[in-house]
């Protein structure tokens, strides 16, 4: 069903945009075992990221403005080679410069459809979903 390899890719998302994430966990569900995770706030987020192995970590900066530098900060310490996205509005670039700076490896400004974070988050995972 998932191919030769049975792995559960794991996702961590600070966000208040969870139909968005849902709409991808649903999107490729049948091709491959993903776990999404949303959380509201950064405490929240350090707790599951503590306790679960996850291969990539979503932030939506417009949730965290300068915080979100100290945040993936945080991350990187506890996970060297964590991949990390961004999503953001427009009038946050200058944040997103910074946090680019610190090894995040996309970001995407809103507004956001669930096939271009799709294509995004598979890009990154390494996961093919096609047919």
């Amino acid at each position: 069903m998932y191919g030769e390899k049975y792995t559960m890719e794991r996702i961590l998302a600070l966000t208040n945009e969870k139909d968005l994430f849902y709409g991808i966990q649903e999107k490729i569900k049948d091709k491959t075992n993903i776990d999404i995770k949303t959380c509201i706030d950064n405490l929240n987020l350090i707790e599951k990221f503590v306790s679960q192995h996850t291969e990539l970590v979503i932030l939506d900066i417009d949730l965290l403005n300068d915080r979100v530098i100290k945040l993936i900060n945080i991350l990187r310490s506890i996970n060297k080679s964590l991949k990390i996205i961004l999503i953001l509005s427009n009038d946050k670039m200058s944040i997103c410069s910074h946090a680019l700076s610190l090894g995040v490896v996309s970001y995407l400004i809103k507004p956001i459809s669930i096939d271009n974070l799709t294509k995004i988050i598979t890009a990154t995972l390494k996961i093919n979903i096609q047919p």
